[in-house]
């Protein structure tokens, strides 16, 4: 679900699991793809379903996912990914957030709201520079596969950045720091064909808590679908 028990949706100013579910289906569409990912990402107001029981269809997929974006992979730095979560996290005091808030696969991080957010934004409310108040997201780790556990991000390194053509490639919601990203592999499917390309991969494509198969392949991954307020990924103090 992305709405908490007093009809409030909440998908965009913080993290539920459904939002944990549409990024980490970007995330198995690479690996499983065999392709290099370290951190997927999906913007909140693109994940638009209210609760999901019962069977899972195309059509299910579908009003989870309903602008026909298309899975991108780009290689970013540290920094680029460290910027877009500062970007994201602009309002999660709001009442109703906003739709750039970022829910987030492979990466873990808190977010420091005793100080107020100094993002730096044009006219057109794009990203075009560093916080001038410093970062309010802090202790940002990502999972490292060969170690199986989440370690710090490191600014000055290189990872690659799984998410849609409408964050990484149009600049959408205002996401400017990806627009000196180095392309991977672009276009490669439908947004609700990643969703069911995930659900097909469940044992039986029954989807619980704790069946996933990228948790079967990373057991240290923190993944659990069973709290409508995700499981600690996003971390808002």
């Amino acid at each position: 679900d992305n709405y908490d028990e007093n009809g409030n949706r909440i998908v965009r100013k913080q993290e539920t699991n459904t939002g944990d579910f549409a990024a980490d289906a970007l995330y198995y569409l690479f690996d499983n793809m065999g392709l290099d990912v370290d951190v997927a990402i999906m913007n909140g107001g693109g994940v638009r379903n209210k609760a999901v029981t019962g069977e899972l269809t195309y059509k299910v997929a579908k009003n989870i996912h309903t602008f026909g974006n298309v899975a991108c992979l780009q290689k970013v730095t540290g920094q680029q990914i460290l910027d877009a979560l500062e970007w994201a996290v602009e309002g999660v005091e709001s009442k109703i957030g906003f739709g750039k808030f970022l829910q987030v696969a492979g990466i873990t991080f808190r977010v420091d709201t005793q100080w107020p957010s100094s993002v730096q934004a044009d006219e057109k409310k794009v990203w075009i520079g560093a916080p001038t108040g410093g970062y309010r997201v802090c202790d940002v780790k990502v999972y490292n596969k060969e170690t199986n556990c989440y370690e710090p991000l490191d600014l000055e390194a290189t990872y690659h950045l799984a998410g849609y053509n409408y964050i990484l490639r149009d600049m959408g919601d205002g996401y400017g720091m990806f627009s000196g990203a180095v392309n991977v592999l672009d276009y490669v499917m439908e947004d609700y064909l990643v969703l069911a390309n995930y659900i097909q991969g469940f044992p039986d494509c029954t989807v619980d808590a704790a069946n996933s198969p990228l948790l079967e392949k990373y057991p240290n991954m923190l993944l659990d679908y069973s709290d409508v307020n995700g499981c600690g990924r996003i971390v808002i103090e």
